[in-house]
C-alpha cells in the first residue's frame, strides 16, 4: 500500500514533531515544547506531509502507525 520508505527520510526534528503530533499536540504546543516558532513547526509539518504524500496531519499519523514508524 505504501510505496515510499518513510523511515529513512526524516530528520531528528521531524521525528520529534511526528511523535508530538501523534500525541495530539497542536502546532502551538509543539512550538512551545521545542522552543521554536510556530512558523518553524508549520514548515516542518509541511515538509513531513510532502515527504509522505499525506493529505493532512491525521493521514500522516495513520501512515506512520501503519508503517511502524511510530507506536
Amino acid at each position: 500500500m505504501y510505496t515510499i520508505e518513510i523511515n529513512e527520510q526524516f530528520t531528528d526534528r521531524e521525528f520529534e514533531i511526528i511523535n508530538l503530533l501523534a500525541e495530539g499536540n497542536s502546532a502551538k504546543e509543539i512550538a512551545s515544547e521545542l522552543f521554536v516558532t510556530l512558523d518553524t513547526v508549520k514548515t516542518h509539518r509541511k515538509n513531513i506531509l510532502r515527504k509522505t504524500e499525506a493529505r493532512n496531519t491525521t493521514a500522516l499519523v495513520v501512515r506512520c502507525l501503519r508503517t511502524g514508524l511510530i507506536q
